[in-house]
């Protein structure tokens, strides 16, 4: 029997999905706006809410933002227009009542959608391909989650298109509320510059460089309570299922092991063995022993602890304990970074953020210990958030061949590697089924470790 979301959690859904269409009608005439030498219409509204000052920063920064749009105009006209009328369109995809009582404008508006953000997508690579990443106002690193989220949005977008074309429609809604969750970035990321602008004295381009380590999981956790909260009442989700291999997931865990011991112990008190190539700005601050070690014992119980909450179990006690050590000692290590640069304040943002979410799952993990299926997904994005150091390394040394510097190097790092597990989260959490990955669930008494 079909039942209604609670009118609270109808409210609020609707109201993000009204933020979203009219972020995306707004980002539609940006080409329009840039062609009559006008300020754009979201920039014209963060002026008005926080100042002129904010918005525009330094004249250097708008002049190099002003060379950038003019030399990748096309691009990036395609991708805002497009990418407005793919934000709008999905906005209706995501009304229950619309697929149920008007199937056929659900899918001719799925078409509108399904081209639309394939275009954005391809308009927005073109844009980053002859923009240089050190040209990016808001880093380097900024530019290289640009990049990424073109990839997985289109990844997910031909998923989704895959899944239905088999009439799995139960994986068709989850593929494409991953989708979602790229398009919702934008509009996610405009409402957070308002409220860090009202908060912290930073402009618009500091702003978005902090906010940009953290923003893909902001928009994963946003559908992934779309997912719980609404999608549910209109057809089942799928049981959780493990999106990557056991034997990757534990040579990575390994190699996370490793990575933070390096980097949180043995770093800070002068056993680095990247000396020669970074300077002591980018090592941790001493106080990082906390959360290395803490993660150091945490990461192997990850591999134990994701077969039993894949099975409906809760965390045991000591993955919570680590868990609520190590978002401490995150925390500690936001309060000791200093300095103002882009990759600076892209660290703080990370370190900040990540330990108050980490935190908050442990101490949720703690205080809810029942065994229904909203309660597992939450579990299963909160282990796989737990998993980030583990891919460190691989995104460390992907960028180690830009050539970039090692505080921007960090920062992509740390930005990808969320991203990475909180998409792993989602698809792991709601049971979609990756290509290659075999539909297994470990038994009970199995370990990965």
């Amino acid at each position: 029997m079909r039942t209604a979301p609670h009118t609270p959690v109808r409210l609020l859904a609707m109201l993000a999905l009204l933020v979203a269409a009219l972020f995306g009608l707004a980002s539609m005439v940006y080409p329009i706006n840039m062609l009559q030498g006008q300020w754009p219409l979201v920039s014209r509204l963060m002026a008005a809410l926080l100042s002129r000052d904010f918005v525009i920063g330094d004249p250097q920064t708008m002049q190099q933002v002003i060379h950038n749009y003019t030399r990748g105009f096309l691009g990036i006209s395609a991708h805002t227009a497009l990418g407005g009328l793919a934000l709008s369109a999905c906005s209706l995809q995501f009304i229950p009542s619309l697929r149920r009582r008007h199937p056929r404008v659900h899918r001719a508006v799925g078409m509108v959608a399904v081209t639309s953000t394939a275009g954005a997508m391809v308009g927005a690579m073109a844009y980053l391909w002859i923009t240089p990443a050190t040209d990016t106002v808001s880093g380097a690193a900024f530019a290289a989650a640009l990049w990424l989220q073109a990839v997985t949005t289109l990844l997910a977008l031909g998923l989704a298109v895959a899944s239905i074309r088999r009439r799995e429609i139960r994986a068709h809604m989850g593929w494409m509320a991953l989708m979602m969750a790229s398009l919702m970035t934008a509009p996610l990321l405009r409402i957070g510059d308002v409220i860090v602008g009202w908060l912290l004295p930073l402009n618009l381009t500091q702003t978005t460089a902090g906010l940009a380590v953290i923003l893909m999981p902001q928009a994963v956790l946003l559908m992934a309570w779309w997912m719980q909260r609404v999608g549910r009442h209109d057809m089942p989700l799928l049981p959780p299922q493990l999106s990557m291999l056991p034997g990757a997931l534990r040579a990575l865990v390994w190699v996370g092991v490793a990575a933070v011991l390096h980097e949180g112990l043995l770093a800070p008190w002068g056993l680095d063995a990247l000396a020669h190539w970074r300077g002591a700005e980018v090592r941790l601050p001493g106080i990082a022993g906390i959360w290395a070690v803490s993660s150091a014992l945490l990461l192997p119980s990850l591999l134990s602890e994701l077969p039993e909450v894949l099975r409906g179990r809760p965390m045991q006690a000591r993955t919570l304990l680590l868990m609520a050590t190590a978002a401490c000692g995150a925390l500690l290590i936001a309060g000791q970074i200093q300095g103002h640069s882009l990759n600076q304040i892209g660290h703080r943002f990370y370190w900040a953020a990540f330990g108050a979410c980490s935190l908050a799952w442990s101490i949720a993990g703690m205080l809810w210990r029942g065994a229904s299926r909203e309660q597992t997904n939450w579990r299963i994005l909160g282990l796989m958030n737990g998993l980030t150091p583990a891919v460190w390394l691989p995104y460390a040394l992907g960028l180690a061949f830009t050539g970039w510097p090692a505080d921007t190097i960090t920062t992509g790092m740390l930005t990808l590697s969320w991203g990475f597990f909180a998409w792993h989260g989602f698809v792991t959490a709601f049971g979609l089924p990756m290509p290659g990955v075999p539909a297994t669930i470990p038994q009970t008494s199995e370990s990965m470790a």
